[in-house]
């Protein structure tokens, strides 16, 4: 494993829960697993409702990652944490602002815009039962000019406009459940809606007015951009799978109005009238589609920005002829469709990338920094006690360090034993002594590697020996000794 850096990031939406892994190499990111199992019912609206079936979930992606991870690397690698982004029908923003009065010109230093960041986490109101997740500061205004990084400006006012993107306290408690219940840690956690934005609308977009759309299964949503910043984030109840119910109320199956939505969708060039015709399901098309690019119109209007320009993304951005229902629509504004990510990849053979990153799981990956996965060591047994990873190291480093120190002392005395003696009286004396047979050295007759060799296992025994067991064993030989 070395000094890899494993990033993962995990991704809970209304249709699929996905995960991956890629480390950051001169190439880009590298892609060494995927893995994606649909959601039945348990996620909602982006809202986990039942944290036993979505943990179930997180644990059996990270099974399918693990399992990949061996197959690539060649080593038993386990996930720890995860980077994951957070999205949902409560998450919307709220704007603040902060005013400092001086009396006096002075020069702006950065200890006043923390000051002011301060201020703001302490006195914007956090609506009842909801978490502030993340604060994007917008940006400054003083003596009628807008500074994105006053510091060192002098003035006798400033002001700062903060964008705070909160979400029901108990809807992200229960997100967060699911990891900790699977085992897994959540490393960090970015709002979605911002790392779509990233990676598909260009700086000169956001800068001169835009809007990102992502119509997803049960949830729509719109985030509005001007001079480079999000403005404001909100999110509707509405998707493309109020198009799918309103289809197989028709009588026909579910898998079948998936196909009519993305083979056929609206106003189809060919007349296909099996199951349901073509007039009927254009008229369902027509009015689901129209209700939420009707919402998404308001919403562009409610934020006062000027909008020139909307991406759509999400699954149901890929409906067939979506583009003739936005020319209806939204005619006064240019309009993109991007429903697949739009970025390149690098991935190991054999690694399923089509259909399983999305642009919030490339976006995780690029932010994360800290290494996601930890190596196994296979487990040791050693007189019938397995220890752990940290365990066995700590020993092997005692083992070594003791085997080191005795080892020279060893040498000492085998070099003293070895050596020629001039004093007759100094010579070892075979036979009796004050009576009794002297004992023959244990070690006579053995190579200087064997001795070093039983060294090593008197040591080993005596750091994973039982004590009591270790006294009963001397007493017993020297009971046979006498």
């Amino acid at each position: 494993m070395g000094n890899t850096y494993y990033i993962v990031a995990i991704e809970l939406s209304s249709s699929k829960i996905s995960g991956v892994v890629g480390i950051e190499t001169t190439e880009g990111m590298r892609i060494l697993a995927t893995a994606s199992t649909p959601v039945d019912g348990f996620i909602s609206k982006g809202i986990v409702r039942n944290v036993d079936k979505a943990s179930e979930a997180i644990t059996g992606i990270v099974n399918m990652l693990e399992s990949d991870l061996r197959n690539v690397v060649k080593e038993d690698i386990a996930i720890k944490k995860a980077y994951i982004s957070f999205a949902g029908l409560s998450m919307k923003s709220i704007r603040s602002k902060v005013i400092r009065d001086f009396g006096e010109y002075i020069k702006i230093t950065p200890e006043i815009i923390d000051g002011m960041e301060c201020e703001n986490q302490e006195t914007f109101q956090v609506p009842d039962g909801h978490k502030r997740l993340q604060v994007d500061t917008q940006e400054y205004r003083f003596d009628g000019n807008i500074d994105f990084n006053p510091i060192g400006a002098p003035t006798q006012h400033i002001e700062c406009n903060y964008l705070n993107i909160v979400m029901k306290e108990q809807y992200f408690a229960q997100l967060c459940e699911s990891f900790a219940q699977a085992g897994i840690e959540i490393e960090d956690s970015f709002c979605a809606a911002n790392l779509d934005a990233d990676i598909l609308l260009s700086k000169d977009l956001r800068r001169n007015g835009c809007a990102l759309v992502n119509i997803g299964a049960e949830t729509t949503t719109i985030s509005i951009y001007s001079n480079d910043k999000p403005r404001t984030l909100t999110v509707l109840p509405l998707g493309s799978n109020n198009i799918t119910r309103d289809l197989t109320a028709e009588r026909i199956s579910l898998d079948k109005a998936e196909v009519i939505k993305f083979t056929r969708g609206y106003k189809p060039t060919t007349n296909e009238n099996d199951d349901i015709d073509s007039e009927t399901s254009n008229n369902i098309i027509y009015a689901r589609t129209g209700e939420i690019l009707k919402n998404v119109r308001y919403q562009i209007e409610e934020s006062g920005e000027r909008v020139h320009h909307i991406v759509f993304t999400g699954g149901g951005s890929k409906l067939k002829n979506l583009s003739l229902l936005l020319e209806e629509f939204l005619s006064d504004f240019s309009t993109e469709i991007k429903p697949e990510p739009q970025f390149t990849l690098v991935s190991e053979s054999g690694v399923n990338v089509s259909g399983v990153i999305t642009t919030a799981l490339y976006g995780l990956l690029k932010q994360g920094k800290a290494n996601c996965c930890e190596l196994l060591m296979p487990a040791a047994q050693e007189n019938g006690e397995i220890f752990s990873q940290t365990e066995m190291e700590g020993k092997e480093e005692t083992v070594v360090e003791v085997h080191i120190e005795d080892a020279k002392k060893e040498e000492i005395e085998i070099t003293k034993k070895e050596q020629p003696e001039n004093k007759e009286e100094d010579k070892p004396k075979a036979g009796k002594e004050n009576g009794k047979v002297k004992d023959k050295p244990k070690d006579k007759g053995k190579s200087w590697k064997e001795k070093m060799g039983d060294l090593f296992q008197d040591i080993v025994r005596n750091i994973t020996s039982d004590p009591a067991e270790e006294q009963n064993r001397e007493e017993q030989k020297e009971g046979n000794d006498q």
